[in-house]
């Protein structure tokens, strides 16, 4: 970033930790060594709210749900406390930071696909081809929500937001909002406060950005 012969930009494509962390759990099996790299990474000397006990599981026993379910959730401690130092520094930004970082969210990706790939690529200062507008919109538009991991294809944008909203329980939901608090706070994902709350697709649980 300090090099002078580079222009180099950083562009940090952030998602809601809620989604986050559904996602994890769905890719339970293939992210079980890494969920527990990120687990026992932690700092010991920090206080910290529990983890939820393992019987709290996406799918129960029935969708094939283990403990590692458990360390999928508690990974997202350590991953929200790299994400909230990495926005405070984007949030009160170095010299060779200044003008050269952009956070782009998900959600407004998927939601307002055009929009934001040309705000993107005005970042870099490249013109978006009407190929790559297609290809975006023709990826936020398809079918269905596929809850296959690690799987690239068309969706429906509006099911992709809302999936971990009934995907997830309660009890879950509080746990990654404890351990990610201040990244929810600076990119405008907004806690939920009951479970209807949760279940109210119709209430938007996004605001304004303070990056």
């Amino acid at each position: 970033m300090r090099d002078p012969t580079l222009d180099l930009k950083v562009i940090h494509l952030v998602r809601d930790p809620r989604a986050v962390a559904s996602s994890r759990i769905r890719s339970r099996h293939g992210l079980i060594r890494e969920s527990l790299q990120v687990v026992r990474s932690r700092d010991p000397h920090i206080h910290r709210m529990p983890f939820l006990d393992a019987g709290h599981k996406l799918g129960g026993k029935k969708e094939g749900g283990s403990g590692s379910d458990y360390h999928a959730l508690g990974a997202m401690e350590g991953i929200c406390s790299s994400m909230a130092k990495t926005l405070q520094t984007a949030l009160h930004p170095p010299d060779w930071l200044q003008g050269n970082y952009m956070a782009v969210r998900y959600e407004d990706l998927v939601v307002e696909p055009i929009k934001t790939l040309r705000q993107v690529y005005g970042f870099v200062n490249l013109a978006v081809s009407p190929e790559m507008e297609k290809f975006a919109l023709n990826m936020t538009s398809g079918p269905g929500y596929s809850s296959k991991p690690f799987v690239v294809s068309a969706r429906n944008a509006t099911q992709a937001l809302s999936a971990w909203r009934t995907a997830l329980s309660y009890q879950q939901i509080k746990q990654v909002e404890e351990y990610c608090h201040q990244p929810m706070a600076l990119l405008g994902y907004e806690r939920v406060g009951s479970p209807e709350e949760v279940k109210d697709l119709s209430r938007t649980l996004l605001r304004k950005p303070r990056l």
